[in-house]
């Protein structure tokens, strides 16, 4: 989805002779409308038939108000365009009701005669045949009553087959101040979202705004009831989204040093005598002629850049085609993810921003920028495509394989990595799981529960009595798991790699695991995962909801242009059967990421784990607010071995960043297989 499509604009932002004036209206809804005109950005042109898409000031009554919107949604049904309808002003919502409505210069609180029905329109506009979609922004106080009574969107006209995308400023019981939502949604779009795909939509946009504005909880809501929609609703195109020219197989990062190299050369050296300076390599032919020609250059730093670069173009040229024509159909986005994250693990780092899940944009990274640590980019090159190859099922050693070592000059790189794979290496890990699921109270167990597994084989299977229970006791017990583990692991000759410990929801809060050990940190020594161990002993709710949960990890798992996670405020979470609810709805699909520390307990980590397998929560007291999210575009996609790992950089003192303030539940597609293995096929020890 690249942005595509006719849309058409209105902002409508009137002032109300009887309320406060609103001092910053005009500068907000130029704000908007600006960054929604753009044709880079918003990709919208006028929505009122003489080229108008901006109204505001003091003489908007009611009646002009809804004559223009009533213009607007003519003007897109004979376009067939998506009308993006945004209304900036005052609102209010009468007596004890949720229903929006705009107030223009002769309106009065409470007198919905002289007031503009917000949900009223909407729907109008949602409900035109001719109307392929409906985006509305909403800023005004009790904003989130705009949205339509469901009925109108599922009965209505279109028998349920409406579209509308809805971003509001508040939610229906609160005050909205100073146009700030509208200044930050302007900002947001002009600034764009590193890691959230080609276009952002409510889903992207409420990510970002939540938690930034004092006082107000942005709200949203994507009805999608049309089974012939091309694409998603989307607010604007992302600024901050760079991918490479369809059918290149170079990526940002070679085109850009090629540039920056083939610059500093001298117009002497760039090209033959008396002949023009070349532009840079941009495919394989063009790539080898200029290496044949700067080999003889005289030596210089400027000379060496180039070569350099040229090189590395080679391989990643080289490298991508090897990969389409060994691979095929098995060249598939999980796969180059997976092998990513294990190659970015392995190697203790992170890519910032994170890449495409394409070959071209992987290759492009791994290439241009490699750890310096490293002698070069062939080492992680050739890594990753035994990875790849791996996971493919294909044959590490077929002759293919061998050809493309030959090609990039990596054959020795190559061999090693075959050598480790063989042998195990980081793909034959080690892995020790610990449950407190036995636990009766929710709280510190006398037993642990261990399975020791190797390429996902369970090996061994054992209890470990806590000599207390209590914090020391249960230490105690995972440090003899730990001891019998590493036993297995000296006869095995691998190494223990990564626990997994699986907590009630008190311990999850209480106690980091990661930090315990009696000579070193468990996390120093181990990556350590958490996981939440009522799903290894459900009650018949969670049995029930099991295939949901599944289901949103298959959706989590499959997202690769923006970080999967809802992200809820204080308010959000204060009323626990209004979230009980909106779980129950599927208003959040994906991970839950939470804001603030504050009102965090058992009991609300009980509710959000029932529904979700990822679950993200502030370490302190301090709040994680929206511009501390944008962590998660670095760290997500290595997940969950990059929250350890900076946890460690914290812990020697390096520089670790926001993200080292999250703690996690990492419920993951294998932890929710073995959860069923163990209910199902592995049995308990026996006693004596």
């Amino acid at each position: 989805m690249t942005g595509d499509g006719r849309r058409h604009l209105l902002v409508v932002a009137p002032q109300c002779a009887s309320m406060r004036h609103l001092d910053r209206l005009k500068e907000a809804a130029t704000a908007l409308h600006g960054a929604l005109i753009d044709s880079r950005l918003g990709g919208c042109e006028p929505g009122l038939p003489h080229g108008e898409s901006l109204i505001t000031g003091d003489d908007l009554t009611d009646g002009l108000i809804r004559a223009a919107v009533s213009a607007a949604i003519r003007g897109a049904a004979e376009h067939r365009a998506t009308l993006v309808l945004a209304l900036l002003g005052h609102g209010f919502v009468p007596g004890s009701t949720s229903t929006l409505y705009l107030m223009g210069r002769d309106s009065t609180d409470g007198a919905t005669d002289r007031a503009v029905n917000v949900g009223e329109l909407l729907a109008a506009a949602a409900n035109n045949f001719d109307i392929p979609g409906v985006v509305g922004i909403i800023d005004t106080c009790h904003a989130a009553g705009a949205l339509p009574q469901a009925q109108d969107l599922t009965a209505g006209p279109r028998n349920g087959r409406s579209r509308l995308a809805l971003l509001t400023a508040s939610s229906v019981n609160q005050q909205a101040k100073d146009l700030s939502f509208s200044r930050a949604l302007a900002g947001v779009i002009r600034a764009g979202l590193p890691g959230a795909g080609a276009v952002l939509g409510v889903r992207e946009v409420l990510g970002a705004l939540r938690g930034t504005i004092a006082g107000q909880d942005v709200t949203g809501d994507d009805h999608d009831g049309d089974p012939f929609g091309t694409g998603p609703l989307w607010i604007a195109r992302n600024a901050g989204h760079h991918e490479s020219v369809p059918g290149s197989l170079l990526g940002p990062l070679a085109k850009e040093e090629l540039a920056a190299a083939f610059g500093a050369l001298p117009p002497a050296e760039a090209a033959g005598p008396g002949e023009p300076a070349e532009e840079p390599p941009f495919d394989l032919e063009s790539a080898r002629e200029s290496l044949n020609r700067l080999k003889l250059l005289a030596r210089s730093p400027a000379a060496n850049r180039a070569m350099v670069a040229v090189d590395y173009t080679l391989i990643a040229l080289r490298t991508v085609e090897f990969l389409r024509e060994h691979l095929g159909s098995k060249l598939t986005t999980a796969r180059l993810r997976r092998a990513l994250r294990a190659q970015l693990a392995a190697e203790q780092r992170t890519l910032t921003p994170a890449p495409a899940f394409t070959d071209v944009a992987i290759i492009d990274r791994l290439v241009f920028d490699h750890p310096m640590s490293r002698d070069g980019c062939r080492p992680s090159v050739a890594e990753f495509v035994v990875r790849l190859v791996k996971d493919a099922g294909q044959d590490p050693g077929s002759p293919e394989l061998r050809a493309w070592a030959q090609s990039v000059t990596a054959q020795q790189e190559v061999n090693d990595a075959v050598e480790r794979a063989a042998e195990g290496g980081d793909d034959s890990r080690l892995r020790l799981v610990i449950s407190f699921a036995s636990s009766l109270s929710g709280g510190w167990p006398e037993t642990v529960n261990c399975w020791l597994f190797q390429d996902d084989v369970l090996l061994e299977r054992r209890d470990a009595d806590c000599p207390t229970v209590d914090r020391r006791g249960g230490e105690a017990a995972v440090e003899d798991a730990v001891a019998w583990a590493l036993e297995h692991a000296e006869s095995l000759d691998v190494t223990l790699r990564r626990l997994d410990i699986a907590l009630p929801s008190g311990l999850l809060l209480d106690w980091r695991p990661e930090e315990a050990g009696d000579d070193a940190r468990y996390g120093v020594q181990y990556d350590v995962v958490l996981h939440w161990s009522r799903r290894l002993t459900p009650d018949p709710v969670l049995r029930r909801i099991q295939g949901t949960v599944q289901e949103r990890w298959r959706r989590i798992d499959a997202t690769t242009s923006e970080v999967p996670v809802d992200w809820l405020a204080e308010g959000d979470t204060a009323a626990r059967d209004v979230l009980h609810e909106s779980l129950r709805n599927g208003r959040y699909r994906r991970g839950i990421g939470l804001i603030h520390h504050a009102g965090l307990d058992d009991q609300l980590l009980e509710i959000l784990l029932t529904h979700t397998p990822v679950l993200l929560w502030p370490r302190g007291a301090k709040d994680f607010l929206r511009e501390r999210h944008d962590c998660l575009s670095t760290h997500w996609w290595t997940m969950p071995e990059s929250l350890g790992h900076v946890y460690r950089l914290r812990w020697r003192g390096e520089e670790a960043g926001d993200f080292a303030d999250l703690r996690a539940v990492w419920d993951d597609g294998d932890w929710l297989r073995f959860c069923r293995v163990v209910r199902t096929a592995i049995p308990p020890v026996q006693s004596d």
